[in-house]
């Protein structure tokens, strides 16, 4: 990098285009078949031959509805933003942005360089774009909905800061990526009217402005919203096309995406579909597009069952890891998100939270209570039990031989008994695993870590 002695522009600028033109390490060829998992257990069909009563239906829609009630109630983050008053103090607002600010400002973090950004970086270049002084006392809120995945940040940049060297995938700044079609309330704008900040259904942070179209109000918005046919996508992502014959792909959005139906009484070709655009002065403008019948997507949820959740999550079988989204992946809840979405389940974004939610069958010690938690692993339910540990979370396939099986996003496993070297072998996508996973590292082992299990019912 060069000497700090640039203007503050400048760094700004360098530090931008050295995220933009970064080069990651090549990902291990996936599916990985790890510790004693074989290669048959990479079938969903596997796991789900031995589920007795698999494709019963755990909720109905009516139910799951309630479910999600319940889930607001008990997780104050999960937000039903079509719920949210039309007004929002300023003061509010203004010290949620101030304690983000400075509780990055006051953290030592590196650059994708490995380099320590100044705390001139903050005052200079992100502190006029929050613009923190100009909240007004009484925010008239703005609602729109986001034109197609998007990532949500802590601060209005997209510049990466790292919490130790060498820990290039984990941005610090990276909350989540939202949907497209998810909607959002917006507080307020950067100085740059390049960004919002928004409040999304289960985060709250920072957003590009063109990924953002407005709508006249919160009702027309909900009206949007609710009235229709939509269709899911059970996919890894589905290709939507601008036009009819499906030959120039428009978008590919990716799995639990909810997109409304332009008509749901043709029976022959593609399905038509609204795709909402930011027209000039960024207001919503929709497009009809077209998504192929063949393609992996439902009218409405399907059915949730124990068999179907296993379905969902085997699709992203070898899928990329990824830090709040990063490189188009998924971490560890960003999977169990998104594999629960499918079914129209409101299951938060953060691991902690997720843990809340459903039946709690045991809360744990780390290193402690084996013979309790695996007592409770033989009996929970297999597909919809999620099992929590510190910074990771990862969903139940079930016992073969004695071993406790899961399938989860995972960035690494550990192999060495040494904090300070911390080897690692990179495995960065969905894999099946035993609980034994870390099991000869300093970190200890996948079962020893749990802390909670739930089952989301």
């Amino acid at each position: 990098m060069k000497k700090i002695l640039l203007s503050s522009c400048a760094v700004f600028f360098l530090f931008t285009s050295v995220y933009a033109d970064e080069e990651l390490p090549p990902l291990p060829k996936g599916p990985l078949i790890l510790t004693s998992a074989t290669p048959a257990m990479q079938s969903p069909d596997y796991w789900i031959r031995r589920i007795p009563g698999a494709e019963k239906p755990v909720k109905t829609m009516d139910q799951i509805k309630h479910f999600n009630d319940e889930i607001k109630s008990m997780v104050p983050e999960n937000i039903d933003v079509l719920k949210l008053d039309k007004t929002r103090p300023g003061k509010a607002v203004a010290d949620q942005l101030q304690l983000e600010y400075s509780t990055l400002k006051n953290r030592k973090l590196f650059d994708a360089q490995d380099k320590v950004v100044p705390k001139s970086f903050f005052e200079d270049n992100i502190k006029p774009l929050v613009q923190i002084d100009q909240v007004p006392s009484k925010i008239k809120v703005k609602w729109g909905v986001a034109t197609r995945a998007t990532s949500v940040r802590a601060l209005p940049t997209m510049f990466k800061m790292i919490e130790g060297q060498g820990d290039y995938e984990f941005d610090q700044l990276q909350f989540t990526l939202i949907k497209l079609w998810t909607p959002v309330a917006i507080y307020h704008t950067s100085s740059d009217g390049k960004w919002f900040y928004v409040q999304a259904p289960y985060v709250r942070g920072w957003v590009k402005a063109k990924d953002i179209a407005i709508f006249e109000g919160r009702d027309e918005l909900k009206t949007r919203l609710k009235t229709g046919s939509s269709l899911v996508v059970t996919g890894e992502s589905v290709r939507v096309f601008s036009d009819e014959g499906l030959k120039e792909v428009y978008q590919r959005p990716t799995m639990g995406t909810v997109i409304p139906m332009a008509s749901s009484k043709t029976s022959e070709g593609p399905y038509p579909v609204w795709m909402p655009y930011r027209k000039e002065g960024g207001n919503v403008g929709l497009k009809k597009c077209f998504i192929s019948r063949k393609s992996d997507v439902t009218k409405g949820f399907p059915v949730y069952s124990q068999a179907n959740v296993i379905r969902q999550a085997f699709k992203l079988l070898g899928a990329r890891y990824g830090w709040g989204g990063m490189y188009n992946g998924r971490d560890c809840s960003g999977f169990a998100h998104d594999v629960f979405l499918s079914f129209g389940i409101d299951l938060p974004r953060d691991s902690k939270q997720q843990a809340m939610v459903g039946t709690q069958l045991g809360y744990f010690e780390p290193f402690q209570n084996e013979a309790e938690k695996k007592a409770v692993l033989r009996s929970a339910r297999p597909g919809i039990t999620l099992m929590k540990m510190p910074h990771h979370q990862m969903i139940y396939l079930g016992t073969v031989n004695g071993q406790f099986y899961t399938i989860h996003s995972t960035w690494a496993e550990r192999i060495g008994d040494d904090p300070k070297k911390d080897e690692k072998n990179r495995i960065n996508q969905v894999v099946v695993s035993d609980l034994d996973l870390n099991g000869n590292s300093y970190i200890s082992s996948l079962f020893d870590r749990i802390v909670s299990i739930n089952e989301v019912d």
